[in-house]
């Protein structure tokens, strides 16, 4: 009986000892390993690791429309993962790497910085944002206002842009800057309004989700942040091939 009540009181002590904060290094680490696209960005072009966030869009294969958004944040140890949520992209899916043209109702994939934003009203980006007007378009025919703003009388393939928040879908919206500055020259005739928007539906090569969750990326996002956007498994290899 005394030994027992030995081994139970030295049992208490070691209790009360790992209670108050005493060390105990012998003991394992039980902390899950980070996994997902916000543990693989070692893995990608080295500039990518310049940008304090990053936003994966991704979909299981291609000809799926349905994809899954995930935001990465730097800090000491690395990316880790901020909030998902779930999305669409063009009713024809992301296109294999390469230049995408206008009416694939594809999704290009890439990685693509993000730097001005429109919509409703300011929900408090730091990107460059502008509230739409009855006259605000964006710019689809040849010439220096394609792939931009700009504010006017627009003719096809100009996008209302108005009319689209009116019926939901740009309420608020970030630009994905494919085919256009600063990430490259804009070439007439490749896709061209590529913007993560509301609106949770299928697009012409956009990306959609909740009005809620564009509006935290949009809180979330700096100039200069990046998006990258494809199928997985293929998008992964793609930008490895060229580090």
């Amino acid at each position: 009986m005394k030994l027992q009540q030995r081994l139970m009181g030295a049992l208490l002590v070691g209790m009360l000892a790992l209670a108050a904060g005493a060390p105990h290094r012998d003991l394992p680490d039980r902390s899950p390993a980070q996994s997902g696209p916000c543990a693989s960005i070692h893995r990608l072009k080295p500039e990518l690791e310049l940008s304090q966030r990053v936003t994966f869009v991704l979909a299981p294969a291609y000809g799926q429309t349905e994809v899954t958004i995930t935001n990465c944040l730097l800090g000491r140890d690395g990316y880790t993962q901020q909030w998902n949520a779930r999305g669409f992209a063009g009713s024809a899916g992301f296109a294999r790497p390469g230049p995408v043209y206008v009416n694939s109702l594809q999704t290009p994939t890439g990685s693509y910085s993000v730097t001005e934003a429109f919509g409703r009203s300011n929900p408090g980006t730091s990107l460059g944002y502008r509230e739409l007007t009855e006259d605000s378009y964006w710019g689809g025919r040849e010439g220096r206002r394609f792939n931009s703003y700009f504010e006017g009388a627009g003719e096809f393939p100009d996008e209302p842009l108005w009319r689209y928040m009116q019926a939901g879908d740009y309420q608020q919206a970030a630009v994905v800057n494919y085919n256009r500055a600063p990430d490259a020259r804009p070439v007439h005739g490749r896709s061209f309004a590529i913007f993560l928007h509301a609106g949770l539906r299928e697009t012409w090569g956009c990306i959609s989700t909740d009005l809620a969750t564009v509006e935290k990326f949009l809180r979330d996002t700096h100039p200069g942040d990046r998006i990258i956007m494809g199928v997985e498994s293929e998008l992964f290899k793609a930008l490895e091939s060229q580090r």
